[in-house]
């Protein structure tokens, strides 16, 4: 038994294997690559103000994804700062514009929205929104 040398059907039978995993893992390998190629589909657009709609960039929301602000502590009316939904802050997706609803102008990355919080007992919390920093704050010299 010692010095034995497999049938030429069990090495015949191993290379169709070993050739089937080859196929296999390129398959696995090869379908993976081509998802993280294609162009992620546009983003529905929405009216900003609308509920759902990020008020910089006016994508609607999907579900789970929340606009990032701030909140300040105080009484009544509350100050507010908006910086974006996850499609337009910290950066930008390709296609998304960042804009002011106030003065319609270009909001930058490092930019927020400055806006008012109203809570009402037994209601929903309103916001109104007052600008960006760009036309809200005055110019420093």
């Amino acid at each position: 038994m010692e010095g034995m040398i497999p049938g030429p059907l069990y090495v015949i039978f191993l290379v169709i294997i070993g050739v089937a995993l080859l196929i296999f893992a390129y398959g696995i390998f090869r379908g993976s690559d081509e998802a993280r190629r294609r162009e992620p589909k546009p983003r529905e657009r929405g009216k900003p103000g609308s509920p759902g709609v990020c008020p910089i960039c006016g994508t609607v929301l999907g579900p789970g994804e929340q606009i990032k602000s701030a909140v300040f502590p105080g009484a009544g009316e509350r100050l507010l700062h908006v910086f974006g939904c996850p499609h337009c802050h910290p950066f930008a997706e390709r296609g998304i514009e960042r804009n002011c609803p106030v003065c319609k102008k270009k909001v930058p990355a490092e930019a927020y929205l400055i806006a008012r919080l109203f809570e009402r007992p037994h209601a929903k919390r309103h916001v109104h929104i007052l600008g960006c920093v760009n036309c809200r704050l005055p110019k420093r010299k």
